[in-house]
């Protein structure tokens, strides 16, 4: 066995926030052949977690693999299917994975709907994410979300400003487009266009 399979099992042994920590590239680099197999196997066990770790081993054999279990998975409010279409969009540039990372989003269970409002954002922002962002604002019931929709509608315009006036002034807006009010939001949405 190499070093960098006993790093690789050492890390995949770990529990409770060393395992949160994730792998590091030392438990990939200067694998065997014969252990990327096992490696990859034992990867594909910890979907969607492992996501970026299996297109580092294997971008190819990777795309099918996270291709099928994001199938598999969709429409399910606890998985984090998310992530496995971010990582689809940003690792092989495949925008329909961006178009179910929108359509799916309604499905979520409120305590993952934050968590894809980032994962649309690490996305390239297009006409239909700013207008995904923009319905969250106006629609969603879920502060946590408002608020990240917020953000990253902010980001995605690019409005942030380089003045001081212009700072508070996008502070502002900011504090608009997340405000508990509902109309407050939707003016604010309206001067962001």
């Amino acid at each position: 066995m190499t070093v960098a399979f006993d790093t690789f099992m050492a890390q995949y042994r770990m529990t409770g926030s060393e395992k949160a920590d994730g792998y590091t590239r030392g438990a990939f680099d200067g694998l065997a052949e014969s252990e990327k197999d096992i490696v990859f196997s034992t990867l594909e066990s910890e979907l969607p977690f492992s996501v970026e770790w299996l297109f580092y081993l294997d971008p190819e054999r990777a795309r099918e693999v996270v291709k099928r279990a994001e199938q598999e998975s969709r429409g399910d409010a606890y998985q984090h299917t998310y992530l496995l279409q971010e990582f689809l969009v940003r690792s092989a540039g495949e925008l329909q994975y961006q178009v179910h990372l929108l359509e799916d989003y309604p499905h979520y269970a409120d305590r993952l709907k934050p968590l894809v409002i980032n994962a649309v954002g690490r996305t390239p922002a297009n006409e239909k994410t700013i207008g995904f962002f923009k319905r969250v604002i106006l629609t969603e019931t879920n502060m946590s979300a408002i608020r990240r929709a917020a953000q990253e509608l902010f980001w995605a315009m690019k409005l942030s400003a380089d003045t001081e006036p212009d700072e508070q002034s996008d502070g502002r807006l900011l504090d608009d487009l997340a405000n508990e009010n509902v109309d407050i939001r939707a003016k604010a949405v309206a001067r962001v266009g």
